[in-house]
């Protein structure tokens, strides 16, 4: 047995203070968390290792020779992001572990195309839990957790039509299911001209949600609602959990936190005009000042059970042509220090945000478990320093060299986050360390 150890202010479920945590290196897990008398810096924290349960690592495996326009779609994916590329970003930003879409052009929606994404995700220096798919044929073949993609038009990978996904749901009863909850309905009949926040109004989430607290109730899934940006959604799903043994939990996202649409205009935290409105475009789109500032507020009470970064790595010229969404893995650490000193966050409630809660939700799916510093429990490990800021500057994060996701940009360009990863460990590994033993 090798162990190795690390003295910090260690986040523990019954609060901050200093302790000795010592793990083996070999297994991985931690095998005694005391408490030490030996000081350590205020401004450090150690949480248990951050997962991020919504990722979209764009790679996915390549397809057969010959094929030359699937070849080229691959190639297209695979120029924003590989696991590999993925993996790195997530380690910048401190995340120990993290959930892979499934959204392919085949999708994993059965065991032979499953197996061979995860194969690929073997490339990912940081952990990974892949999702299957939810399609209009498939059926569950083990406990895993299956996403399913609502939007106007049908694909291989999303549902158009109620009817249709309700029947395909009938087949998994019992699994945990994912959902993006966006009505098809309302999108298709949405007539309005202009950015995402006009084109999918909140209507889209809102009657969503209600539909699929109907078919959850009604097939008895284990539901969890993906990036909720509007306060009728979550006022929804408090209803529901209020009355229902079976809880549907919820996610939001750092952009749904941060941004708002005032008076047509995208804003940041602190009423500044974001200058390239073509990079803030994402599904579900940037709700009013009001959602924001609900959005936070259930967050930190516990309406909404993670933050996910549902970083989605589309290059600049891609966001220019229309792409939604944004990347997040570099600076996901960073901005848990807008929760803790621009929110009042305490840090415990952070240790569930990234850990204990997301550690429920995919049990199953871990080697070891996670999302506690106890014995037997993963080595990993997130330290941030609050007293030293992150500041992106296009291509850069000052002082620390270039993001490592391949699209090579962040909304959180030219705005400084309170707060900096001073090291990550990942199942007793130190893959960013600067920190004595």
């Amino acid at each position: 047995m090798a162990i190795d150890s690390i003295v910090c202010n260690a986040v523990l479920a019954s609060g901050v203070r200093p302790v000795c945590l010592s793990w083996d290196s070999g297994s991985g897990r931690i095998v005694s968390v005391e408490e030490s008398s030996r000081a350590v810096p205020d401004e450090l924290l150690l949480f248990p290792g951050f997962v991020d349960i919504h990722v979209h690592a764009r790679e996915y495996p390549s397809p057969r020779e010959g094929d030359e326009a699937a070849m080229a779609r691959w190639e297209a994916a695979t120029r924003k992001e590989t696991f590999a590329t993925a993996g790195e970003a997530a380690i910048n930003g401190g995340v120990t572990l993290y959930c892979a879409m499934p959204n392919d052009p085949v999708p994993p929606a059965q065991m032979r195309t499953y197996e061979l994404k995860r194969q690929t995700a073997k490339s990912s220096r940081c952990p990974v839990v892949l999702f299957a798919s939810v399609a209009r044929s498939s059926e569950p073949w083990a406990d895993l957790p299956y996403k399913v993609y609502l939007d106007a038009s049908p694909s291989e990978s999303s549902f158009d039509r109620w009817d249709e996904l309700e029947v395909a749901l009938g087949r998994y009863a019992g699994c945990r299911v994912f959902f993006h909850a966006e009505d098809p309905d309302i999108l298709r009949q949405s007539k309005a001209d202009g950015p995402r926040w006009k084109t999918r109004p909140p209507e889209a989430e809102t009657r969503a949600v209600g539909k699929i607290i109907d078919i959850t109730a009604k097939l008895g899934l284990k539901a969890h609602i993906c990036h909720v940006s509007t306060e009728g959604a979550i006022r929804l799903i408090e209803e529901y959990n209020r009355s229902s043994d079976s809880k549907i939990t919820c996610e939001v996202t750092p952009h749904h936190l941060f941004f708002s649409v005032v008076d047509g205009k995208i804003t940041s935290l602190g009423w500044k005009e974001v200058p390239h409105n073509s990079l803030m475009g994402c599904n579900p789109p940037l709700r009013s000042e009001s959602d924001r500032r609900f959005l936070i507020d259930a967050l930190r009470e516990g309406l909404i059970d993670v933050l996910a970064s549902d970083h989605a790595p589309h290059t600049l010229q891609d966001k220019e042509d229309g792409a939604p969404g944004m990347p997040h893995l570099d600076t996901l650490g960073a901005f848990v220090g807008v929760l803790l000193r621009e929110w009042d966050f305490p840090a415990t409630r952070v240790a569930e945000i990234f850990g204990t809660r997301p550690a429920a939700l995919f049990e199953p799916d871990l080697e070891i478990p996670q999302g506690k510093l106890a014995p037997d429990h993963a080595a990993s490990f997130t330290v941030l320093d609050l007293s030293r800021p992150t500041l992106v500057d296009g291509n850069e994060i000052r002082g620390r060299g270039s993001l490592k996701t391949r699209c090579g940009w962040s909304p959180f360009s030219g705005i400084e986050l309170p707060a900096s990863v001073e090291s990550v460990i990942i199942r007793g590994a130190r893959c960013v360390s600067n920190m004595s033993p």
